[in-house]
């Protein structure tokens, strides 16, 4: 069943009304330039779930925060080992994770042009585009980049060879009722039958090492870290 994770995120990433709490980690994101044609319809399809009868049920990402992740770092919050890098103890401070990934984006090539395309809406937990490469070579090219950064930044996590490439949109924070299931639930049908009328592919922006606080901004400069 569609969204049937809805209200996960409270207590970590926001709160039950939906405002954002202290979460912060690193990742390596595309971020999206708003002057490009995929901002344009990402924030479309945000806009559609903002007028919707589904929005008391979301909590939306600004648009400062629209990205696509191109392999995840760590989160404070989340402290086990398959889900933090590998070159360092879990009991590590963050500043010192962002010191040592600081060091090592540096030394990472980038992955060259590669190419999305809109494939799904991803309603699990919140609202995602799904994305997928848009010929085999991109497929590759993508991959085999992630490969190189997991192993070399230690961040090999569960899932990591069937990553699911996504734009995400907006947070769950409270359980769909019966009707609002049959609502997300045909959204997500005709954007996918939309997207095989008409395809759209992009050329991913270059990924960025970035550092945040929370979901609302990803910053591409280091930040301050307070301590636990």
């Amino acid at each position: 069943m569609l969204a049937e994770k809805f209200g996960a995120c409270v207590g970590g990433k926001f709160n039950a009304d939906g405002s954002v709490r202290f979460f912060p980690g690193n990742t390596m994101v595309c971020i999206l330039d708003h002057s490009t044609e995929v901002f344009r319809r990402a924030k479309a399809v945000r806009t559609m779930f903002e007028e919707s009868d589904l929005a008391g049920n979301l909590t939306f990402l600004p648009d400062e925060s629209l990205h696509m992740t191109a392999i995840e770092g760590v989160c404070d919050q989340v402290r086990d080992k398959d889900h933090w890098t590998s070159l360092l103890p879990t009991t590590a401070k963050l500043v010192e994770v962002d010191d040592l990934f600081e060091r090592l984006w540096k030394e990472v090539p980038m992955p060259g042009k590669v190419h999305m395309r809109f494939e799904y809406l991803r309603i699990i937990g919140g609202i995602c585009i799904g994305l997928y490469p848009a010929s085999f070579e991109d497929d590759k090219a993508m991959r085999d980049w992630r490969d190189l950064v997991g192993k070399k930044m230690g961040l090999w996590f569960p899932g990591h060879d069937r990553y699911a490439f996504h734009i995400s949109l907006a947070y769950g924070i409270k359980p769909l009722n019966e009707a609002q299931h049959a609502e997300i639930q045909k959204i997500a049908d005709d954007f996918v039958e939309e997207c095989k009328r008409h395809p759209f592919v992009f050329e991913i922006p270059q990924p960025s090492m970035t550092y945040f606080d929370n979901m609302l901004f990803f910053n591409t400069r280091r930040i301050p870290r307070k301590e636990a």
